[in-house]
């Protein structure tokens, strides 16, 4: 299980330490108690208690196949914590929200929630939910077969987590962070290092009595010796990682190490093994509706039937096959586009938000020189256009914008922070209550922090005209380059 740091209280965070020494021996047992915890915080309004008793919940049943059963609870979890303005409540469950919508392979749901989940961790200064949500989005490229891009990623997730070694040894991210840096090592062709980290993940799990990272780095560990052609070790580390998942009843790890098993008995020539691994890698799949696993279970039936002359059979898990590749890239897909469509110019193709910024930069020496309030709703009339807003906000120092009499917090975290925050909910915000007699308060933006020199001077909100909006890394960079033609013009 997943040790909250922070949780809501010193005493839910014992309380769950003691949970999670239970679940080693009784998981059942666990289950009712989180499951009860839950449901009584919530009942007493105590929502930020109810949401970390559920995450807590939800890290038991995950790797055990019944992430689903918690869905609807996670999404009324979820309008919950922004409702009471629980901004780390609220991260922790767009992270499992996304690792349910992974499982299902609905990649473009899993990247959106998981890109929220960062969002608000960085902007709450939560390392632990922004770790668990760089991995996520890590295994969005990995499971895209960009594994360079995910590997960086992974090691961005890597920094983070060492950043925060002093708030304790967090052996869980440690373990499944080590595997997953292990897999992209591995898919580049780095097998050394990837066997280095796969054993490091392993020491992490057993450190933390993590079963089921040390039984995905034993699979992990019988893929790399396959690689090397150690048929002995291949056997012994995939016997123990499907010893440990079959005992544990990790249905995910028991289907992954089934199609190695697969291979192993297909190296040994024992083909009807090959079939029987694979057909019980199949039904664990599609009990937990993990269709990218069930989806190369069918290729790997397929294939094997082909083989051994059933043509047939061949057909139908092929077909199988491509109606779930088919989902899987339906699912993918971007659920609105990246940016909002500029208008077309007259006579002409559509310009991108990136052609449109590009202009704009090249007016920056001619609105230097205009009188500061035109070139100001120029830029602000420009911005709006580009990223499809609202309104956009300038605030200075001092009378009539922000002060440390009135906003001291929200100084502080502009001061520390000095990089943009995405705000894709407005009530998730931590500095909520200074900022919500403001105008654009109650919506979603991007606030750039402002400088002169090395001194803060304001902050530009990109107000957008909903209470929501997931922003993308695009977004973000633009409305960086925005603020600095901003301060350009404030000299």
């Amino acid at each position: 299980m997943f040790t909250l740091q922070p949780a809501a209280s010193e005493a839910l965070a014992e309380l769950l330490g003691r949970i999670a020494r239970v679940a080693h021996r009784h998981p059942a047992l666990a289950d009712q108690l989180l499951e009860a915890l839950s449901r009584n915080a919530f009942a007493a309004g105590d929502t930020a208690v109810g949401v970390d008793a559920l995450y807590a919940r939800f890290g038991l049943l995950e790797p055990r196949g019944r992430a689903l059963e918690l869905l609807p609870a996670l999404e009324q979890a979820g309008a919950l914590a922004a409702a009471g303005h629980f901004p780390v409540q609220a991260a922790r469950v767009c992270e499992a929200l996304g690792r349910i919508a992974y499982q299902q392979g609905e990649y473009q749901l899993a990247s959106e929630q998981w890109s929220r989940a960062l969002d608000l961790a960085e902007v709450s200064g939560h390392c632990q939910a922004g770790v668990a949500a760089r991995i996520g989005l890590g295994q969005i490229h990995y499971a895209q077969a960009d594994w360079a891009r995910g590997l960086r990623q992974m090691r961005d997730a890597g920094e983070q987590l060492a950043r925060s070694s002093g708030e304790g040894d967090d052996s869980y991210l440690a373990a499944k962070l080590a595997l997953n840096i292990g897999v992209g090592s591995f898919e580049t062709g780095d097998l050394p290092a990837a066997e280095r980290h796969f054993s490091h993940g392993l020491a992490a799990a057993r450190r933390g009595a993590h079963h089921v990272f040390e039984a995905e780095a034993h699979w992990h560990l019988a893929r790399a010796a396959l690689a090397r052609q150690r048929m002995d070790w291949a056997v012994a580390d995939c016997r123990l990682a499907l010893d440990i998942a079959a005992r544990q009843g990790y249905p995910w790890l028991e289907a992954a190490a089934s199609r190695t098993w697969t291979e192993i008995a297909l190296a040994r020539g024992d083909n009807a093994g090959a079939v029987r691994s694979t057909r019980h890698g199949l039904a664990l799949a599609q009990r937990i509706q993990a269709r990218a696993q069930a989806r190369q279970a069918h290729l790997q039936l397929a294939e094997l039937l082909q083989a051994e002359g059933d043509a047939a059979g061949a057909l139908d898990h092929l077909w199988q096959h491509l109606a779930l590749q088919s989902e899987i890239e339906r699912l993918s897909l971007p659920a609105r586009a990246t940016l909002a469509a500029p208008p077309a110019e007259e006579g002409g193709a559509p310009l991108t938000p990136e052609e449109l910024l590009l202009h704009l930069c090249g007016q920056r020496q001619r609105l230097a020189a205009a009188p500061p309030p035109e070139a100001l709703a120029e830029l602000k009339a420009a911005s709006s256009r580009i990223l499809g807003l609202a309104s956009v906000i300038r605030w200075q120092l001092g009378s009539g914008g922000l002060s440390a009499a009135n906003q001291p917090r929200y100084l502080d975290l502009l001061n520390r922070h000095g990089a943009p925050l995405a705000l894709p909910d407005s009530a998730l915000h931590p500095c909520h209550a200074e900022l919500a007699s403001l105008p654009g308060a109650a919506e979603a933006r991007i606030e750039v922090p402002l400088y002169d020199g090395a001194r803060l001077a304001g902050a530009l909100w990109f107000v957008d005209a909903r209470a929501t909006r997931a922003w993308t890394r695009q977004e973000l960079l633009i409305a960086s380059e925005l603020a600095l033609l901003f301060e350009a013009i404030s000299r």
